[in-house]
């Protein structure tokens, strides 16, 4: 049995600390502050759920008590003493409970006859936590409403049959109601009762809300992580839901014994207290009834893209708003607001989902591919979903007016609060970068991480399916992501020529400069003319010449790209990726690099001081060239340089979207890359 809550009665008590030097009459609701009583209950009390009941159907009864109840106090106030008449579904509801009788006339017993004030209404409260200790708490409030209500039922329905049963007249004449008929007008009775706001019905719905509360607690609480907190305050909301009805019930006896009634501060004190509990609780609700409807709509996107697939139309409605048909977005080709459903039905959809940061160059390769759709007159549309935090600012929505503008395809509409962010965050790994799924027309995933078979191949990459890349991956890599970087116009030749190419870039200008010098040297010898001369092709400048910081973005980009769609495709096994580019890639940052191919076919790629270390030593390794061609003896010498000075590389992943391998080989050794693990606050970032 739990401990007992004991009353403060002296200048030490827990709940009264200027009780010694407060006189009654001034004794108020805030000397209970929610710290101390919270204290006191979770020293003393636990949520005992020994004894439970059907929490739903004892709401119901209690409810329709006090609905008849105050429907014949109205009827008695218009001065009608005819009989109230009822619907049929009032008289045939069906509700059952097996109260606990002996429990109920207990706590009628602590309600009855009591001195009016806090402290008292206090005590008594404490009491009727002992007697309901092995109750859960939101049972406790409902037995104690359930308690008063039958109290006051049975008083107004003796009053309604006191006209025309015997019975009925002289038990009213025996509790005094007729006294109550003569309090009607005034304000204090319809503060405790009577009123949608009234002191019994705030109760009454804070129990409702408690109830509902409880209902959520089969939920995992990792998906509703706002539920626990409301949890913990149950306790708290219970002690002022008794508090207050207690305090009424002193009050409705005030009125049936002519005694004096509660003070007036205490009960526009009480008054404020429980709307306080009730903006509460209702705030922890709105809350919990958010992150509900985010699981169940989780759920159904699981369901319904993964495993029974589902009209497009629907699922992108439910994706975007949470609803079967969200509202109209707009047709970038005309400017004109369109349905979903009108423009999607039976279509394959290219879902672009991103933050208003999304690229010229990422929005520029996709305008190739609307229009290549088009020209086809293929069953494809493109639908932009931006993601754009909240609250919304001015500027903002300029920029989404300016990306929208050069948009021709579909987008939704600016204030779109995205419902299925989380099935877009974990099932689909949306992160910084812009994520793009192309979905079947019936919403089953045709290619997930597709931005990165645009970023690499463009139009090529139609008709975005798994058998389109593994024929693009057959190419040698650099055809597909190095020869776009360069301007040099006899490229094409060389390449269909066969020559040995190298391609070389970097970002320390003095080592690119040091490299061409050491080249052209190089290229000079008689050995290297005799054998076959190799071209060297720069990548990172422009048409005219200039170096284009813009142009090295995004060929980093697309070295990302094949990695990432090659590791997606063959998987991420030392034996299946492809580890030349990511060699290539862990070179980034480095002073500068090179590749080697003949024609297309790469050879090797090597960093900055490996590279010009094998021009150096040209002299060591030149005699090969006239047992070997060119690129093999480059290649022979520089692998017994690397060995010597053997250095593994260090690659960090970009915060793109969709699938990334978690297992990466070392491009220099055969062992798997180490993992780290880092973290990053987004409460400043574009997640919803």
């Amino acid at each position: 049995m739990a401990t007992a809550l004991k009353a403060p009665t002296t200048s030490h008590g827990l709940l009264h600390p200027k009780q010694s030097s407060t006189s009654k009459e001034e004794m108020s609701v805030r000397h209970y502050s929610d710290k101390l009583v919270t204290g006191h209950i979770y020293a003393q009390h636990r949520d005992d759920d020994s004894t439970k009941i059907d929490l739903p159907n004892y709401i119901s009864i209690i409810e329709s008590i006090i609905t008849t109840a105050d429907r014949i106090t109205e009827t008695v106030h218009r001065g009608s003493e005819g009989r109230v008449v009822y619907s049929d579904d009032s008289l045939a509801s069906n509700v059952v409970i097996e109260p606990p009788l002996c429990t109920l006339h207990h706590i009628s017993s602590e309600l009855s006859c009591k001195a009016p004030g806090v402290e008292k209404a206090h005590e008594t409260t404490l009491k009727i936590f002992e007697i309901l200790a092995n109750y859960p708490w939101e049972a406790k409030a409902a037995l104690t409403l359930l308690a008063f209500a039958t109290d006051y039922g049975d008083l107004w329905h003796l009053y309604h049959y006191s006209h025309t049963d015997p019975l009925a007249k002289s038990l009213a004449i025996i509790k005094r109601v007729a006294t109550l008929k003569k309090h009607l007008d005034s304000l204090r009775y319809r503060q405790v009762l009577l009123n949608p706001k009234s002191l019994i019905q705030s109760c009454l719905q804070a129990i409702k809300y408690m109830d509902e509360i409880r209902e959520f607690s089969k939920y995992d609480v990792k998906e509703l992580t706002a539920l626990p907190a409301a949890l913990r305050l149950i306790p708290l909301f219970t002690y002022w839901v008794i508090h207050t009805i207690v305090a009424s019930r002193i009050e409705l006896s005030s009125y049936l014994s002519e005694t004096e009634n509660q003070p007036q501060l205490y009960l526009n004190e009480l008054s404020d207290k429980i709307t306080s509990v009730l903006t509460d609780i209702e705030r922890h609700l709105y809350a919990i009834r958010d992150l509900k409807e985010e699981v169940d709509l989780y759920r159904w996107l699981v369901d319904h893209i993964e495993h029974y697939h589902t009209g497009i139309p629907l699922v992108i409605s439910k994706l975007v708003d949470g609803r079967p048909e969200t509202n109209p977005i707009i047709d970038g080709s005309t400017q004109k607001e369109v349905g979903i459903h009108e423009s999607l039905s039976e279509k394959n959809v290219i879902l672009l989902i991103s933050g208003l940061d999304i690229s010229e160059d990422d929005i520029r390769a996709l305008h190739k591919i609307y229009d290549e759709l088009k020209a086809r007159n293929a069953n494809y549309e493109i639908v932009w979903i931006p993601i754009i935090p909240e609250p919304y600012h001015e500027d903002d929505r300029k920029m989404y007016e300016y990306l929208r503008s050069t948009m021709k395809w579909l987008s939704i509409q600016f204030t779109t609060k995205i419902s299925g962010m989380r099935y877009i965050e974990e099932k689909w790994q949306f992160r910084e970068d812009p994520l793009v799924v192309v979905l079947n027309p019936n919403s089953k995933v045709e290619f997930m991480n597709a931005i990165h078979l645009i970023r690499v191949w463009e139009n090529e990459a139609i008709p975005f399916t798994q058998a389109r890349t593994e024929s693009l991956l057959k190419k040698h890599w650099p055809e597909s992501t190095l020869l776009k970087f360069t301007h040099q116009p006899r490229l094409p030749n060389w390449i269909k020529s066969q020559k040995s190419i190298i391609f070389y870039g970097g970002k320390n200008q003095a080592w690119i400069q040091q490299f061409e010098e050491k080249v052209e040297v190089l290229k000079s010898d008689p050995l290297i003319i005799d054998g076959g001369s190799f071209e060297i092709v720069r990548i990172g400048k422009d048409a005219i010449g200039e170096d284009d910081p813009k142009l090295m973005a995004r060929f980093w980009k697309v070295q990302w790209g094949y990695f990432i769609v090659k590791s997606q495709i063959k998987g991420s096994s030392a034996s299946e990726t492809t580890e030349d580019i990511l060699r290539l890639i862990s070179y980034q940052n480095e002073d500068g690099w090179a590749v080697l191919t003949v024609g297309s076919a790469p050879v090797l790629i090597g960093r900055d001081v490996l590279i010009l270390r094998l021009i150096d030593d040209f002299p060591k390794w030149k005699q090969t060239l006239r047992l070997k061609a060119f690129p093999d003896a480059f290649r022979e010498y520089f692998n017994d340089l690397a060995m010597k000075t053997h250095q593994c590389d260090r690659v960090i992943l970009p915060g793109f979207s969709g699938w990334i391998p978690m297992v990466v080989n070392c491009p220099e050794c055969p062992l798997f890359m180490e993992t780290g693990i880092s973290f990053k606050c987004c409460h400043g970032g574009t997640h919803m």
